[in-house]
């Protein structure tokens, strides 16, 4: 995929900062949460075509995809489900309020700035969907005058072109982005997959994106801004021999944002945004399914005597429009919810607290509590405790005839403890930790729909390094885990019971070289572990290799699976072979 910015920001920098595990801007070095940021110079020189191939290679995160680019995709956060993971784009949630997922293959890498990942419990947040953890995705910025563009052209007749600017004018500043990516894939399916899906024919995918970020600050100091961004994405999919089925996907987002600073001790910060998922199939069994989301938020900082406080107000309205007859379309959500960090000595205190109301489940309560104990000024040990849940779907609760609106949120209660060291070219994060899920929601044989029947239970070890050695870079993640239905002790679906990856990267004179390998254990494609549902274990070899012709020019070879290993990701559907991407990129001022 062609990208059109580099930056200087070494990956491995160990004072960048993190919002999304408190909401407050805190260092990477001082939070409690298992983090990972992923930044635009990361992205660049990993060479990956999907943002759910990212998130695999540089957060230790599982993922699934029924197919090649533009194919439904998804990821796995400490063992939870799908659904279990907030997506975030610029603060705002983007999802389907019909299937209760997100589009993750219509994301593309080239409208991202940077990735904030945050592992655990943090519905005291975020509210609900915040099981896993969440991912939070920062849209293209600069703050520096920039001019960028950028053509690739790679395997399976793939083509990408984009192009930007950020210019800055006094206290004013723009930022404008374009792009577009075409590539005639290989059929989604195989014959695995059986004749009612099977379709040996090509899969095509095509997105166009474009973003505009205007900020303007006040004379009295306030900051203004607005962001509108769009992905439109159009692939086919397999529905049996000879059968046209296709998807148009547009996902969009629009913002009004104010920052205030009322004096040094109170910040503040009001968002009024709305985000859509627009889904359009053709098939036998078409549908239209438009999910519109308007979201206000109020979240406040407070600097005391006693350590930093939190607190904010949200709203959030749900929209369903479709031509299948769903009982109700519509739902609202406000929320109230407070944080609070404390630094005592080599003591650190993390609070927070959440009540949700929403008009189909009433209020829930949620939280975390966290405490780090500063042994030396590169270890710290610390343990965390949340309470998190996720609302129904609105095809779990109304889809016709295959839905039960006395469905129940799905809760869940997560314990960790862990150490972290740091130095001055080092960061190595261990973490054990126990996530138990009750209420999750799964299809009834019995009843032939959705029931409140599953519990789960997922516990294991998570391992995250970065450092720097003789001017290499690495980066590795480990999970050694045990993700299983409590009730019967089988493996979970599509998780495996270790998986990792370890990236290395060096820069000498005008050449950059970057390579990892993502491995993980062998998963089912079931809940009952049968023979027939086993998916071997797997491991892939990528490379991306950069040459600054000038201040100006470079050009990028990346190669993906250069093994050409043959693996699933799920039973029946094919997953990339051997690729090659060239892009050739200018960055001027």
């Amino acid at each position: 995929m062609a990208s059109n910015a580099q930056t200087t920001e070494p990956a491995n920098r160990l004072d960048n900062v993190v919002v999304t595990a408190t909401r407050t801007a805190q260092s990477l070095d001082q939070t409690l949460a298992q983090a990972t940021i992923i930044t635009r110079d990361e992205i660049d020189l990993a060479g990956v075509a999907t943002l759910t191939e990212l998130l695999q290679r540089k957060a230790g995160i599982e993922i699934r995809a029924t197919g090649g680019p533009g194919q439904p995709s998804s990821v796995f956060i400490r063992g939870g489900n799908s659904a279990h993971t907030l997506v975030l784009v610029d603060g705002l949630r983007v999802s389907s309020s019909s299937s209760g997922s997100t589009a993750f293959e219509n994301i593309p890498l080239d409208l991202i700035e940077r990735i904030e990942i945050v592992k655990g419990p943090l519905s005291g947040l975020y509210g609900s969907d915040a099981i896993g953890g969440v991912v939070q995705i920062f849209t293209r910025n600069s703050s520096k005058p920039r001019l960028t563009a950028a053509v690739g052209a790679g395997s399976e007749s793939t083509i990408g072109v984009n192009t930007g600017f950020s210019v800055r004018e006094g206290k004013t500043a723009l930022t404008l982005d374009a792009g577009y990516q075409r590539t005639r894939a290989q059929s989604a399916t195989n014959p695995a997959a059986g004749s009612f899906t099977f379709n040996a024919d090509r899969d095509p995918y095509r997105n166009t994106r474009g973003l505009i970020t205007l900020t303007q600050e006040l004379w009295q100091g306030e900051r203004v801004g607005f962001t509108a961004w769009q992905s439109r994405g159009e692939t086919d999919f397999d529905a049996g021999p000879g059968a046209v089925a296709s998807n148009k996907q547009t996902l969009s987002g629009y913002q009004l944002t104010s920052e205030n600073n009322f004096g040094s001790e109170w910040k503040s910060r009001i968002i009024l945004g709305q985000t859509i998922d627009d889904s359009r199939v053709k098939s036998s069994f078409p549908g239209n399914f438009k999910t519109q989301q308007n979201q206000v938020s109020w979240f406040n900082e407070f600097k005391t005597w006693a350590g930093s406080m939190s607190a904010g107000v949200e709203w959030r309205e749900e929209k369903l429009a479709s031509d299948t007859q769903y009982d109700a379309k519509k739902r609202e959500t406000t929320s109230i919810f407070a944080g609070y960090i404390e630094r005592i000595g080599p003591g650190q205190l993390e609070f927070t607290a959440r009540r949700d109301e929403e008009d189909q489940f009433g209020r829930r309560n949620t939280g975390s509590l966290s405490y780090g104990y500063t042994l030396s000024p590169q270890l710290t040990v610390y343990a965390r405790a949340g309470h998190a849940f996720r609302a129904p779907s609105f095809n779990d609760l109304y889809y016709p005839g295959f839905s039960n609106p006395l469905l129940k949120p799905e809760q869940s209660d997560q314990a960790e403890a862990g150490i972290k060291w740091r130095s001055k070219n080092t960061r190595v994060d261990i973490a054990h930790f126990e996530n138990r899920i009750d209420d999750l929601i799964v299809f009834d044989t019995a009843t032939f729909l959705p029931q409140n029947l599953a519990r789960a239970r997922i516990k294991g070890w998570e391992l995250s390094a970065d450092t720097s050695f003789v001017g290499i870079k690495i980066k590795a993640a480990l999970t050694v885990q045990r993700p299983e239905d409590r009730d019967t002790g089988k493996q979970l679906r599509s998780r495996a019971k270790q998986f990792g990856s370890l990236g290395v990267a060096k820069s000498w004179g005008a050449w950059d070289v970057g390579g990892d390998i993502v491995a993980s254990g062998r998963r089912y494609d079931g809940n009952n572990e049968s023979a027939a549902t086993r998916m071997r274990g797997y491991a892939l070899l990528n490379a991306t290799v950069r040459y600054r012709i000038d201040k100006t020019w470079s050009v990028e070879l990346s190669g993906q699976n250069l093994t050409d290993t043959k693996y699933e990701l799920a039973q029946g559907y094919n997953t990339p072979k051997r690729s090659l991407f060239l892009n050739v990129r200018a960055v001027a001022f």
